[in-house]
């Protein structure tokens, strides 16, 4: 009786890791033939370029380069997503202006609008310590679901609240937002129709920057939701140390009067110094 009970749960496990290996590959196979759309795309522009005036087509062309840069994200996204399957992704921790990321997520306008949704992006001057890929990457996920959820005439808000010791960054949406229900679950490893492994990934994110070092203790991902009324995304990332390293320099120009670009020039050094110190320690 043991041993059956033991060939059971062996059976179980197989079956479980079976059904999740499927899932994994169906959706693997969706995010590849969601590519075929864009080209068409491209193929349309293209196809119209010679009725086209100059300055319509200079517009047109702006957007066959943003549709190639979409194709491209989707291919980083599968890249990511096979590390992150196979626990190889590696972390490029650093300290930068969260308005660099900001200001790519601006390009993504265009694709909105043609849905009749308004992306709206909020300017910060916050500093983060994160790896800038998988950060972009993080909000790329979460503003295309977002998105993909919102009717047209509604809005997607992007913007970053600060906080003593981290920085909360948040995509909000007017969309359809989920049930009690569908908000408990928005993280499973098995996840939602729809909203694919995106957000799996970005949790799988968020829970490898917390295994690496204490600093990265106030790293967290977090939804809520309201049926009818829209949903807001939000994560958390440790704060960046160039604004301190900037307020200690004012202090030090007060007793040693010193030129505005070599101040600047040793913000640099001291925050890549900062940098060094934090990688020597991990």
């Amino acid at each position: 009786l043991e041993q059956r009970q033991d060939d059971v749960s062996a059976s179980k496990l197989r079956l479980e890791d079976n059904e999740r290996r499927h899932l994994e590959q169906r959706a693997k196979i969706s995010l590849v033939n969601s590519i075929t759309p864009f080209i068409d795309r491209i193929i349309h522009e293209i196809s119209r370029l010679d009725d086209l005036d100059a300055a319509s087509k200079q517009e047109s062309l702006a957007y066959v380069r943003e549709l190639t840069d979409q194709i491209n994200d989707y291919n980083d996204i599968l890249t990511q997503w096979i590390q992150l399957r196979q626990g190889e992704l590696n972390l490029k921790i650093e300290s930068f202006p969260l308005q660099t990321l900001f200001d790519l997520m601006s390009h993504s306008r265009k694709t909105f609008a043609m849905k009749g949704i308004t992306l709206d992006i909020q300017p910060t001057d916050a500093q983060v310590k994160a790896d800038r890929v998988l950060t972009l990457f993080m909000l790329n996920t979460l503003a295309d679901n977002a998105r993909k959820f919102t009717s047209e005439g509604g809005s997607v808000t992007v913007s970053a609240q600060q906080a003593p010791d981290y920085i909360e960054i948040s995509v909000a949406d007017t969309g359809e937002g989920m049930s009690e229900d569908q908000l408990a679950h928005i993280f499973d490893p098995k996840p939602l129709i729809n909203h694919g492994f995106g957000l799996l990934n970005c949790k799988g994110i968020i829970e490898k920057y917390r295994k690496i070092s204490q600093i990265f203790s106030v790293c967290q991902i977090s939804a809520e939701s309201t049926k009818g009324q829209g949903s807001r995304f939000s994560f958390r990332l440790p704060k960046g140390m160039v604004r301190m390293l900037i307020a200690l320099f004012t202090l030090c120009i007060t007793w040693t009067p010193i030129r505005a670009s070599a101040a600047d020039n040793y913000v640099s050094k001291a925050s890549a110094f900062a940098d060094s110190a934090y990688f020597s320690n991990i």
